[in-house]
């Protein structure tokens, strides 16, 4: 099951092998790399249980267990951290991303998605790191600042509530006559494209509501009685977000395949990974000679 896992990571990756530069597949892959490591990581965690139950006396057992074991406990909470963190901050991406091509030509720049997919790590490196120091050492000053993540958590939530009903509009809105009759995909395609962003985004968005509740929780020190209302809500959050961690790449991955338009027809040449292959026509947005800059030539590192 956790090679099963891992596949389903890397697959997303393997299928942007077969398609042209795509903001899609630039945030796509941003998302699942983490996700990727992640569950490479798990197998680790499985393999070292295993080997732990040949242990020959207790002392060999408890000197494994301190050596490949029990740190692992802190490291799959940095990665979960970092994961989610991940995934909440590119998701507007996504959604801006598909907006910028409903707009007309002479007002699509060019702007580098790798890139800024890269300068985005910046936030879930530091905001897991502020998580871990928090459960290290109990301070009032710490925890304010391991409240950073809940903080940037529903600030996303907001931002992708508010371009869901943005891209609504602008899906029902129609596109500009030179839209129509574009060579570029994702010009021609973009109130569709944008469309399936939107069914593709459902699941993610609501998964994101236990660890609101969860945050608002944390930054108002809410704690209350056993047996109430609050208690339980917060119980069943503190499931569900276990709950998302754990079955993150596997619904992950189908979506993906399933609602992202490139990838959906990438599927059939998942398999066709020589080099005579075609690669999946989805052509980059078409830019003026002005607008090249230098930023735009390094926007595929």
């Amino acid at each position: 099951m956790m090679l099963g896992r891992v596949a389903i990571a890397f697959l997303i990756m393997l299928l942007g092998l077969k398609m042209e530069k795509d903001y899609m597949r630039s945030i796509t892959n941003t998302i699942f790399i983490p996700i990727a490591v992640s569950e490479l990581f798990t197998i680790y965690i499985e393999i070292a249980f295993f080997q732990d139950m040949f242990s020959q006396s207790p002392t060999q057992s408890t000197d494994f267990k301190a050596t490949y074991i029990n740190w692992t406990t802190d490291f799959v909470q940095i990665i979960n951290d970092y994961v989610s963190i991940n995934t909440v901050v590119l998701l507007p991406l996504l959604l801006y991303c598909g907006r910028v091509a409903t707009l007309p030509g002479d007002r699509i720049n060019a702007f580098p998605t790798n890139m800024i997919c890269l300068i985005m790590q910046i936030v879930p490196f530091f905001v897991c790191i502020l998580n871990y120091v928090e459960r290290l050492n109990t301070a009032v000053v710490l925890k304010v600042l391991a409240a950073t993540s809940r903080i940037i958590t529903i600030i996303c939530f907001v931002a992708i509530f508010v371009l869901i009903f943005v891209s609504i509009v602008v899906v029902l809105r129609e596109l500009p006559d030179e839209a129509a009759t574009s060579v570029d995909m994702q010009i021609r395609d973009a109130r569709s494209r944008l469309a399936w962003t939107l069914i593709y985004i459902i699941i993610p968005f609501i998964t994101l509501v236990p660890f609101v509740i969860e945050g608002i929780y944390y930054i108002f020190h809410i704690q209350p009685e056993a047996n109430s209302f609050g208690k339980m809500v917060a119980l069943i959050c503190d499931i569900l977000i276990k709950m998302v961690n754990f079955y993150r790449p596997t619904w992950m991955v189908v979506i993906t395949m399933i609602f992202l338009p490139p990838y959906r027809r990438a599927v059939p040449l998942l398999f066709c990974c020589c080099s005579c292959c075609p690669k999946v026509n989805v052509e980059p947005l078409p830019r003026k000679e002005n607008e090249s800059s230098l930023m735009y030539r390094y926007a595929d590192l």
